[in-house]
């Protein structure tokens, strides 16, 4: 798959894609390639992890940013110019960034300098199960990363569209009445009781989704 990257986010790469897309089409009758051909046979979480990708690039960043499948990966341009680009695997993904991995300020184990291998400035994200379900760490790692990449394309200097935001979680506000016993049994474990009055029954749903539920 690396041969695949010959100069990973310029336009003599991108149309050299193109070409072979285009060739490709015709051996293979027009096959359309899209995210049934990419994610037939992988788990759902896998289709999960790259939705969130593709619903940031498309909608969170800029008016006019483009989706592209062609036979080996999913690319996202904005007027004509690549910004990220996926390859989709068994049990990952693989983010490719224009981003110099030297001015990133310590980066996670799943990413890595790409710029050899692409024969230009790239960084590579390994996307699996294990590291990034949570929106949370998509937010904070993922889309930024993405975003960068996106301005160092394209030397837009400022967005279109409103960031969207995650709302933080309101701590539990202790109200009275209520009590709490808390006694030690003998095999060490704690034993909590608590006592709300039914009037109050929202002070008992903020604790089960902080602790139980969450």
């Amino acid at each position: 798959m690396e041969r695949e990257f010959s100069n990973l986010f310029s336009s003599t790469g991108k149309d050299l894609e193109d070409r072979k897309q285009k060739i490709n089409g015709r051996r293979l009758e027009r096959m359309e390639f899209d995210e049934q051909y990419y994610f037939k046979g992988k788990p759902d979480w896998l289709l999960g992890l790259y939705k969130k990708i593709d619903d940031y690039c498309l909608n969170d960043i800029k008016k006019g940013v483009e989706r592209t499948c062609l036979k080996t990966y999913i690319r996202w341009n904005y007027k004509g110019k690549m910004f990220c680009r996926i390859f989709v695997f068994q049990d990952n993904l693989k983010v490719y960034l224009k981003l110099k991995y030297a001015e990133l300020e310590n980066p996670p184990a799943f990413i890595r300098d790409y710029t050899d291998i692409a024969r230009g400035t790239a960084i590579e994200l390994l996307i699996d199960e294990g590291y990034l379900r949570s929106e949370e760490a998509f937010s904070a790692i993922v889309f930024p990363l993405i975003e960068k990449s996106f301005l160092e394309v394209t030397g837009a200097k400022k967005r279109l569209i409103t960031k969207r935001v995650l709302e933080p979680l309101k701590p539990i506000e202790a109200v009275r009445p209520f009590s709490v016993n808390i006694s030690v049994d003998n095999d060490g474990y704690l034993s909590i009781n608590l006592k709300i009055h039914k009037s109050r029954k929202e002070i008992l749903d903020k604790i089960l989704q902080e602790t139980v539920l969450k």
